[in-house]
């Protein structure tokens, strides 16, 4: 409970430590985040060029074909799961992230219901 000027400074000091802390979260899951997307825009060019490679060097069309239907589809499953990864990164960024403002408002309400 907020009794005096030192009670109300140090309530809002914490308030502001919780948003410090959740803002710093933030941020460092957004970096993996980035990182993760630069990494995988890396792989998936240096994929372009070998299946290029891979397809200039085929001597029939079916043997075109038959290469572009097997690179079609891998890189739908790794898309897919770069799709799934990149979402798990981005749930977990916002859950880290809230961590410390719901421990924060959760103290806050046992604070004020003893009140």
């Amino acid at each position: 409970m907020i009794r005096n000027y030192d009670d109300l400074i140090a309530f809002n000091k914490d308030n502001l430590n919780a948003a410090t802390a959740a803002s710093q979260a933030l941020a460092k899951g957004l970096e993996d985040i980035s990182k993760e997307a630069v990494t995988f825009s890396s792989k998936s060019m240096d994929g372009a060029v070998a299946a290029s490679k891979q397809l200039g060097s085929c001597k029939t069309p079916a043997d075109f074909t038959n290469l572009q239907t097997k690179l079609v589809k891998d890189n739908w499953e790794i898309m897919i799961a770069q799709t799934k990864k990149m979402a798990e990164m981005s749930n977990g960024v916002v859950k880290n992230a809230m961590e410390p403002l719901q421990a924060r408002t959760k103290a806050v309400m046992e604070t004020f219901a003893r009140a």
